[in-house]
């Protein structure tokens, strides 16, 4: 299971910003901070901003900063907002549709550990991920 491209960054950016919840953040400065490609870090700034996680400011001292406590946003939520949950719906052998009639080999255990990783997405928090760094 791998989350997809924008999830990653989404996480990266939003776990960097935790650390300084209370200073703005420039797009150039997360750039060079967090090795991002300019211009796919603008477009997942633009949506994390959108989701309601960040908040954007414009002008000379602009930039962006957490807009919630960090302990009330889950990763689950983050994840939500960019690639959905159902990535977690794929089969893990690669099947394009779980054969329920047929389930394969490792159906029982990808449904329990699928289960267990999601309330561990449920039940951190950004809070909790600086926490543990």
């Amino acid at each position: 299971m791998n989350f997809n491209k924008t999830t990653s960054y989404s996480l990266n950016i939003l776990s960097y910003m935790a650390k300084n919840e209370h200073n703005t953040m420039s797009a150039n400065y997360l750039n060079k901070k967090l090795k991002i490609p300019y211009s796919y870090l603008r477009q997942v700034l633009s949506n994390l901003s959108k989701s309601g996680f960040i908040h954007s400011t414009k002008g000379r001292n602009g930039g962006f900063i957490i807009s919630k406590d960090i302990n009330s946003i889950y990763l689950i939520d983050i994840i939500k907002s960019t690639e959905g949950v159902e990535s977690f719906d794929k089969c893990i052998m690669g099947f394009d549709v779980c054969p329920f009639n047929n389930p394969c080999a490792m159906h029982n255990l990808w449904t329990n550990a699928k289960a267990e990783i999601i309330n561990v997405l449920k039940n951190t928090s950004l809070g909790d991920l600086i926490k543990t760094k």
